[in-house]
């Protein structure tokens, strides 16, 4: 029996859905990692084990792995699990524009490995509140209001929160169309309109990453496993040794609206 997956994906011109059809039974388990540095801090990275959807569709946490992170200046920092097993931290870790991050994650003796390196800063201005039709309905949606720099080669992802619920589209744009522009694009949600459609009073926040090209194209590539003819795979991962997930090194600024 087959399950579904699906994700949103707005790159360059349009907001897209992406139906991604998986056959996810008996798949192994593996490992996913998910590493976050960022300009304001802290670092955060999660290990967790992949199941099979006739399991469980929550990731175990693994805990007790050993994980470090280094810049390119030479500085080594040490995470620490926190209470949420699987969920590794550290506050000493500010990064800063042009500098590259490696990760060494240490899980039973395996050594997984990645690196980013952190791209200039783009600041998110503000979020407007807008409107699309869908069907017979109009729904309230925001536009992240930035001007991205002249010269090709910036790459965004967007994050939303509707008051605390997080809002699980992958919104990763890049400036192939609107390089040097003011950006208009909104950010459209899941078709489930019952359960995620925004209502006044609500409180969205918005989280605009500058992340790099390696991270853009993993993203990009879940986008494109929709329109595969073969047996669709993972998207190529920036982490070594055959974990799933990615490390990225990326700017962050959030702004927030009360839906009028």
């Amino acid at each position: 029996m087959k399950k579904y997956f699906i994700l949103i994906l707005s790159i360059s011109l349009f907001s897209c859905k992406k139906i991604i059809n998986v056959d996810l039974k008996n798949a192994p388990s593996e490992l996913v990692i998910e590493g976050l540095v960022n300009d304001v801090g802290p670092a955060t990275i999660t290990v967790s084990k992949s199941v099979t959807f006739s399991s469980s569709n929550t990731f175990p946490p693994v805990s007790g792995a050993f994980i470090t992170i280094k810049d390119d200046v030479g500085n080594t920092y040490t995470l620490s699990e926190s209470p949420t097993a699987g969920t590794y931290t550290t506050a000493l870790v500010i990064g800063k524009s042009g500098r590259t991050y490696s990760m060494n994650v240490n899980v039973n003796g395996t050594i997984y490995t990645a690196e980013s390196t952190m791209p200039a800063l783009v600041t998110l201005d503000t979020i407007m509140p807008d409107q699309i039709t869908f069907g017979n309905k109009l729904l309230k949606v925001v536009t992240p209001v930035y001007t991205d720099p002249p010269g090709l080669g910036n790459y965004y992802q967007l994050v939303e929160k509707v008051n605390s619920r997080l809002i699980k589209n992958v919104n990763a744009w890049n400036d192939n169309v609107n390089d040097g522009g003011t950006n208009t694009r909104r950010l459209i949600y899941s078709d489930d309109v019952d359960s995620l459609n925004i209502k006044t009073g609500d409180t969205v926040t918005v989280e605009m990453r500058c992340i790099d090209k390696n991270i853009f194209n993993y993203m990009y590539a879940l986008a494109d496993l929709s329109s595969s003819q073969t047996t669709p795979s993972n998207p190529v991962s920036n982490i070594s040794n055959g974990a799933l997930g990615y490390f990225s090194a990326h700017t962050s600024r959030q702004k927030k609206i009360v839906m009028p």
